[in-house]
């Protein structure tokens, strides 16, 4: 059945125009895809296709848009029947046993919250009440460091005490020291917390393995081999070690060990107070540090506890190490303190100090955490009034407004 000319021409210019923007890569330019010496019938077999091709596209774009429409539905009848499932187990736990686990369960799955709006009563409530126990717990801090028996002997400033001699300083207990009594010693103006300074070790030397000088330049410099240590340096042994061979431990922490040594008399008598140096490192560093086969050929005991508590470095430039523990009892009275004083301190104005000091629950004095916690509760105390003030002064505002 054929369309004739004008009817044809009716339905087929406005249909391209209309749909020139959905394609205009196959609608556009129409005029020259048919000449002015084409047939009738030529002209009229190409609008025909065209339409065709329009029908086909529209057709296609609905089924996507029903396609899509349907699978939305089916996403919202999933959801609404997930829902109507947990309403139901919600439901259904209210009253049988363990329904409370349940339903927390559920809530966290479905992305429950609970988000308190606080109010001005609870939350000042709760930073006074946070303020008192701060202060109250700086108090305990403050009574029990007070308990502590300490004395401080600085001995760097002694011109007795020259760096290579031995020295004899008195010093009298006023009240007894009850076992344990730990000593340490005191550094001022020593950083240790300098980043070449903490790096420059050797963990897999520590752990007693014998290792060649490539394997620790990158651990240990500037402190690599035994002449990088000091000139004639000897071994445990005694005998000189070998200039070229690595050092053992290597590394700067390793060469600035403090080693001057202390021990501690009854002024009268010839009896010697020992200071054991055990049970004074890290229980983890006693496992770790270990000497090597060639023992001989170190010039440190690595597992001399003194040196594992030297190893792990102070944050701050003025800090104390535990040197020993006496354990017995101190009693009052006059005392002569012994000194090797091996260590210099001079060319970086240092400060060396000699500490005799009992400890409790708490370990030893310490007035700085109580002082921490006293302004962390001061302030919490103040916040708490600050914001009682301000609500107060904001609602007499806000009543003031709503008068006028």
């Amino acid at each position: 059945m054929s369309i004739p000319n004008s009817f044809s021409k009716n339905i087929s210019l406005p249909s391209v125009q209309g749909n020139q923007s959905r394609n205009p890569s196959n609608f556009s330019n129409i005029n020259n895809q048919t000449s002015n010496n084409d047939s009738p019938t030529q002209r009229k077999k190409l609008e025909e296709k065209i339409i065709k091709e329009i029908k086909e596209e529209e057709n296609e774009n609905e089924e996507n848009e029903i396609d899509e429409i349907a699978e939305e539905e089916i996403e919202d009848k999933a959801e609404e029947k997930e829902k109507d499932e947990e309403e139901e187990a919600l439901n259904a736990n209210k009253t049988s046993k363990g329904g409370k686990i349940q339903r927390l369960f559920i809530y966290l799955r479905t992305g429950f919250v609970w988000r308190p709006i606080p109010k001005i009563k609870t939350t000042v409530l709760c930073l006074e009440i946070t303020g008192v126990i701060f202060i109250v717990i700086g108090i305990v801090i403050t009574v029990l460091s007070s308990q502590i028996k300490e004395i401080e002997i600085r001995y760097d400033n002694n011109p007795d005490c020259k760096i290579g001699s031995v020295c004899n300083i008195s010093f009298t207990l006023e009240e007894e020291m009850s076992k344990d009594v730990f000593v340490y010693y005191r550094m001022k103006h020593f950083f240790q917390n300098h980043r070449r300074y903490i790096k420059s070790k050797s963990n897999k030397q520590l752990k007693g393995n014998w290792l060649t000088e490539e394997d620790i330049k990158n651990d240990c410099d500037p402190i690599k081999l035994n002449k990088d240590l000091y000139e004639g340096i000897v071994g445990l042994n005694g005998t000189e070690l070998d200039p070229e061979e690595v050092a053992h431990p290597c590394g700067l922490i390793a060469k600035s060990f403090f080693n001057d040594s202390y021990k501690i008399k009854k002024q009268g008598t010839d009896e010697v107070i020992l200071i054991s140096d055990q049970d004074i490192a890290w229980s983890i560093d006693k496992k770790k540090f270990k000497n090597s086969e060639n023992m001989h050929k170190q010039w440190l005991n690595v597992e001399n506890e003194r040196f594992m508590v030297w190893m792990r470095p102070a944050t701050l430039p003025d800090f104390r190490k535990t040197w020993g523990i006496i354990n017995k009892d101190l009693k009052k009275g006059k005392y002569i303190l012994e000194i090797e004083n091996n260590y210099p301190v001079e060319s970086y104005d240092g400060e060396k100090y000699f500490i005799l000091s009992t400890v409790n629950a708490l370990g030893g004095k310490n007035y700085f955490l109580a002082i921490l916690y006293f302004i962390v509760g001061g302030i919490s105390i103040i916040a708490g009034v600050l914001f009682v003030i301000g609500y107060k002064r904001f609602n007499k505002e806000e009543k003031t407004t709503k008068k006028d």
